[in-house]
């Protein structure tokens, strides 16, 4: 019974980490978010650390800013929606002037992990992190 657990708690993770995989030639079409599951998992041991997420956190900034310094609402709402990530870009707006900062970002992406069940741990799952950070909408390809 045990081997067919671990069977398939290995064939559910890879068929997220494959789900969310990016697909480089979205970046290059204007999609500039998109959740990848597996490139959070920086270390591959299935399992999410908050230096991970925040890490990864850093790493979609600099994809959907671009470069800039901020990113309106608006346009943060919808990379969100078409990347598949479950963010609320109005939320992170704090100063309430229509434009996300990347500390408005990092200090949402900190919040929402630390909103997150880790059992004590400080870490997730790979399987629980991308249904805790993923709209459950896939984007078509």
């Amino acid at each position: 019974m045990n081997k067919v657990q671990s069977i398939f708690t290995l064939t559910a993770l890879l068929g997220v980490g494959i789900a969310f995989a990016a697909d480089p030639s979205e970046f290059a079409r204007g999609n500039m978010m998109r959740f990848d599951i597996a490139e959070m998992d920086a270390n591959h041991d299935g399992m999410i650390s908050k230096d991970e997420f925040m890490a990864y956190s850093a790493t979609m900034w600099d994809r959907m800013s671009g470069g800039k310094d901020t990113v309106s609402v608006a346009d943060a709402g919808k990379d969100f929606a078409t990347g598949n990530m479950n963010f609320n870009a109005k939320a992170m707006d704090t100063d309430h002037d229509g434009m996300i900062s990347k500390d408005e970002f990092m200090k949402y992406s900190e919040a929402k992990w630390n909103k997150m069940d880790t059992g004590g741990k400080g870490m997730m799952s790979v399987a629980d992190a991308s249904k805790d950070f993923s709209r459950g909408n896939m984007h078509p390809k």
